[in-house]
């Protein structure tokens, strides 16, 4: 077994776990903890950081939520679609009348300031639309949603919103544990624990990955949800040498 002692709030703390040649799922083992990105290390990195993740809501209502996580997403910095997002809900775009894709592109459009640097905005035109798309459509529902997966399915219904972002604003929204975030930082992490393997693809067996990622964070005996955020984290800091291994 592996023993791992760690001092917390000025206590000492100890987590057990298997030896690293004891398989935590069939074909895949535990590995070292010291050792980044083993399951090991995921075990650890989850039951040391837990508690410091109290919520992953970006917006205030369920509809700022949906639109920070449309502007989120690949192909954009999350520093970038988060100051998109404080200036579309600076301009009150979230009530019942909204802003028309128009004054919504207008808003995207402009250069948004990063850390003292002006940075345009990719896809301006298209996050317009889903946008707009999403807030009449959020209007038309007469009713909160409680369980994730009816809330997913009727986000898959909007314009531009596929099974990750669906997930993304699922789990920000409900702390959910029955989905899972796939973008290429999971995808990658996966593929180095190994429950992932180089046939899966996350464009076309979302779901059945998605049931992968769930059985690892429970064989880990990790929440789903902070598996996630912290896997996001970690392979975000480290994807260039991550990248490299890959390529």
């Amino acid at each position: 077994m592996q023993v791992l002692t760690y001092l917390e709030e000025g206590q000492v703390r100890s987590l057990t776990l298997p030896s690293p040649e004891e398989e935590v799922m069939p074909g895949i083992r535990w590995g070292e903890c010291e050792k980044v990105f083993t399951p090991a290390y995921w075990a650890y990195q989850a039951c040391r950081r837990e508690k410091y993740i109290t919520t992953h809501r970006l917006g205030n209502t369920l509809l700022e939520e949906i639109v920070a996580c449309i502007l989120g997403g690949f192909g954009i910095p999350a520093e970038v679609g988060m100051a998109a997002f404080y200036e579309v809900r600076r301009q009150n775009c979230f009530d019942h009348s909204g802003c028309s894709m128009e004054t919504i592109y207008n808003i995207l459009s402009l250069p948004i300031d990063i850390k003292g640097k002006k940075v345009k905005y990719r896809f301006a035109k298209q996050k317009a639309k889903y946008i707009n798309n999403a807030i009449v459509k959020y209007h038309q529902i007469d009713s909160n949603f409680d369980d994730p997966l009816t809330m997913r399915s009727w986000l898959l219904k909007l314009i531009g919103i596929g099974p990750k972002t669906a997930s993304w604003i699922t789990r920000n929204w409900l702390g959910s544990d029955e989905v899972a975030i796939l973008d290429v930082h999971i995808f990658r992490a996966g593929l180095i624990a190994g429950f992932f393997s180089t046939k899966d693809s996350v464009a076309s067996d979302y779901f059945q990955l998605e049931k992968k990622f769930l059985n690892f964070a429970e064989s880990i005996k990790t929440k789903a949800s902070t598996l996630d955020a912290i896997m996001w984290a970690d392979m975000r800091v480290a994807h260039r040498t991550v990248s490299t291994h890959f390529s």
